[in-house]
C-alpha cells in the first residue's frame, strides 16, 4: 500500500549498527524512512544544544545526553515541516514495531480531528496502568485510540501533525524537560496540553526488544543532586506530580477518564481473533 506519512529515523553517525538494524527491520514492515543525522553530545557545541534546551528545569539540572536528545527530535521536526506531509512518524533508532506499522502510514484520516500527537509506544517492561479517556477512534486494523489523560514518558515513536510539528517547534529555545517529557508530561510542559496526545491501545512500538545499551546514559540524565539541593528538587517534583491531579481525580470519578492497563502488541485485535 502507499506510504503518504514519511518516517524520520534520528540516528548517530558512529552508530552505523543501529541504522542498518532498524533499516532492515522496517524493510520487514514494508515501509521506506528518512535518516535524520541526531546530535551527539560529545561534539555538539554547547551554544547549538542550548539554542534549543535549557540546561535545567522542572526536572532539575538536565544530562547532555538528554539535552542532545531533545536536540535531535528538534532538527527532525524541521525537516518535517519543509517537506509537504501532513503528519509524520518519529523514531529513535532502537525502537521495534508492530507488524501492522504500514496500515498506519497509508493515510492520516484515521486520526481524531484536534489530535496532534499519537503516541505508538508502550514505554518500558510489561504492561502500564494509564488514565485514559473513552475510545476516540481505531487504526485500521482495529487498535483503540484514546485520550491521554495521565503522563506516559518514552519518545521512541510518536505521530505529529504539521500543527503539532509548528507547535513543538516553537518551543526551541525555552524547552527546559528532556523530549518524552516534553511531549507526554503534561505535570511539567505547557506543550504536553496543547497536543492534546492519544496513545493507541495496544502499543505498537517498544524500546526493550533489543540489548542495546543507552548512548546517552554515560552522558547522564537529569543529574542527580545532593544535600538540600536535593531535597528541594524532591519538593518541585512532587509539586509537579501533583499539580494535575485534581482534574484527574475529577474526570476519573465522573467516567471521563479510566484506568487502563496498555501494553506492546506485536500483533494488532483484528488479526488476532
Amino acid at each position: 500500500m502507499p506510504q503518504s506519512l514519511p518516517i524520520y529515523v534520528i540516528n548517530l553517525t558512529r552508530r552505523p549498527d543501529r541504522l542498518t538494524r532498524i533499516g532492515d527491520h522496517l524493510a520487514e514492515r514494508g515501509v521506506t524512512f528518512i535518516r535524520q543525522e541526531a546530535c551527539d553530545a560529545t561534539t555538539t557545541p554547547e551554544a547549538a544544544i542550548a539554542s534549543v534546551i535549557h540546561s535545567s528545569g522542572p526536572l532539575g539540572q538536565l544530562g547532555q545526553g538528554d539535552r542532545a536528545c531533545t536536540v535531535s527530535h528538534s532538527w527532525a521536526w524541521q525537516a518535517f515541516l519543509e517537506s509537504g506531509a501532513s503528519h509524520a512518524l518519529f523514531l529513535e533508532d532502537d525502537i521495534y514495531l508492530a507488524e501492522d506499522l504500514a496500515s498506519v502510514l497509508d493515510h492520516a484520516d484515521w486520526i481524531p480531528p484536534g489530535i496532534e500527537a499519537v503516541k505508538l509506544e508502550k514505554f518500558g517492561a510489561g504492561a502500564s496502568r494509564l488514565l485514559l479517556g473513552p475510545k476516540i477512534g481505531a487504526t485500521p486494523t482495529g487498535r483503540a485510540i484514546h485520550r491521554m489523560m495521565s503522563r506516559h514518558v518514552g519518545g521512541g515513536a510518536y505521530i505529529l501533525s504539521r500543527t503539532g510539528a509548528e507547535a513543538a517547534h516553537a518551543w526551541r529555545g525555552k524547552i527546559r524537560v528532556p523530549i518524552d517529557h516534553f511531549l507526554f508530561n503534561d505535570t511539567v510542559s505547557p506543550l504536553r496540553r496543547a497536543l492534546k496526545p492519544a496513545i493507541i491501545v495496544p502499543a505498537m512500538a517498544t524500546q526493550r526488544a533489543y540489548d542495546y545499551n543507552s548512548d546517552i546514559a554515560p552522558l547522564g540524565k537529569a543529574i542527580r543532586p545532593k544535600g538540600w539541593h536535593k531535597r528541594l528538587r524532591t519538593l518541585r517534583r512532587g509539586a509537579n506530580e501533583v499539580n494535575q491531579a485534581p482534574r484527574q481525580v475529577l474526570q476519573y470519578l465522573t467516567g471521563q477518564a479510566t484506568l487502563m492497563d496498555v501494553a506492546f502488541a506485536e500483533t494488532p485485535p483484528a488479526q488476532s481473533r
